[in-house]
C-alpha cells in the first residue's frame, strides 16, 4: 500500500500523518501464473540438457570404465610383482588384453642351455584377479603407451611416469602413473 505523508495542522505535534482518502492499491504482487510457468519450463530444458551432457556418450562411458579398469588392474599387477618376485607383462590387443608372468632370467651353461627347452611366458588362471579380459567398449581398442615398449611391470618400488592411451571409435581415454605410482585416468 502506498500512504503518502503530509504535515499535520497542529504545529505543536510537528509529526506526519498519512493524507486520507488518497490510498493508492499496487495492483501487481509477486509474479503471474504465466511468468511462473516460463521460468519452470527454462529451468525443466535446463536440467534435461545438463542430464544428458552428464549421462554423456555410451561409447566414451565405457571406454572410460575399461581405463579404470584397466588402472586397477596396474595396481594389482605391481603388487603381485613385488610379492611374487616374478615379472609380470601386460599384452593388449584390438579385442581386450591379459597379463602374463614372465620365466625368471636363468644363467646356463651352453651345453645345458642348448639342450633346454625354452620356458614360456604362463597366463593367470580364469580365478584370478589378472585373467584375461575383454574390453567392455564396443569395437576394436587401440593402445599406445609412452614411453614406447612393453608394460613390464616388477619388484621396484620406484618407477618412471607412464602414458597409456586408449582409442575407440573417435574416443581417447589416457591413463597416466605419476612417479610415485599412482595412477589417474583422464578423459
Amino acid at each position: 500500500m502506498f500512504f503518502p505523508w503530509v504535515p499535520t495542522a497542529n504545529l505543536g505535534a510537528r509529526a506526519w500523518m498519512p493524507r486520507s482518502g488518497s490510498i493508492r492499491v499496487d495492483p501487481q504482487r509477486g509474479f503471474t501464473l504465466l511468468e511462473t510457468m516460463i521460468v519452470l519450463l527454462i529451468m525443466g530444458v535446463a536440467m534435461g540438457a545438463a542430464s544428458v551432457s552428464a549421462l554423456g556418450d555410451s561409447q566414451m562411458r565405457t571406454l572410460r570404465q575399461d581405463a579404470q579398469r584397466l588402472a586397477g588392474l596396474f595396481v594389482t599387477a605391481q603388487a603381485e610383482a613385488r610379492a611374487g618376485g616374478a615379472r609380470i607383462a601386460w599384452r593388449s590387443g584390438a579385442r581386450g588384453f591379459a597379463f602374463e608372468r614372465l620365466p625368471r632370467p636363468l644363467v646356463l651353461p651352453a651345453r645345458v642351455a642348448a639342450r633346454s627347452a625354452r620356458v614360456r611366458d604362463e597366463r593367470f588362471a580364469a580365478d584370478t584377479p589378472l585373467r584375461p579380459r575383454a574390453w567392455l567398449s564396443e569395437g576394436p581398442v587401440s593402445v599406445d603407451i609412452q614411453p614406447d615398449g612393453d608394460l613390464v611391470f616388477d619388484g621396484d618400488w620406484v618407477h618412471g611416469p607412464l602414458d597409456v592411451t586408449l582409442s575407440a571409435g573417435g574416443r581417447t581415454v589416457r591413463i597416466s602413473r605419476s612417479g610415485n605410482g599412482r595412477y589417474k585416468v583422464r578423459p
